[in-house]
């Protein structure tokens, strides 16, 4: 598949962004559609989290410190905790494992739960 990189225009902010091949690759290998984001990076990490179930990979998750990173349909990374996986640990737990989640807004900033598996 042939990259490459796009301007893309925040829709909230109006400024332009570059929507890096990196991150196009990131999100095929990782079997997430090859769509351009539509807020830019500052953008995103200062939105209130979407309401409803999400589709992710985990990017890695560490059993000795019991959290781990989930890699949003977007490209972006949201932090996950073990107390919020409610599916197969075994199935959910694992790098580039697919998942669907939610998100929700806490003091350190946003924060996926209801992680499981998805078929």
């Amino acid at each position: 598949m042939n990259y490459k990189d796009q301007l893309v225009t925040c829709e909230q902010c109006g400024k332009r962004f570059v929507y890096t091949v990196e991150e196009q690759r990131r999100q095929a290998e990782l079997g997430l559609p090859l769509i351009p984001p539509t807020l830019c990076p500052t953008c995103r990490r200062e939105a209130e989290p979407r309401p409803g179930l999400h589709p992710g990979v985990v990017k890695w998750y560490s059993e000795e410190k019991g959290y781990g990173f989930l890699i949003q349909d977007d490209g972006t990374e949201v932090f996950f905790h073990r107390s919020g996986v409610t599916g197969d640990p075994e199935r959910v737990l694992q790098e580039k494992a697919p998942v669907w989640y939610e998100v929700k807004k806490t003091e350190r900033g946003p924060q996926a739960y209801n992680v499981h598996e998805r078929e």
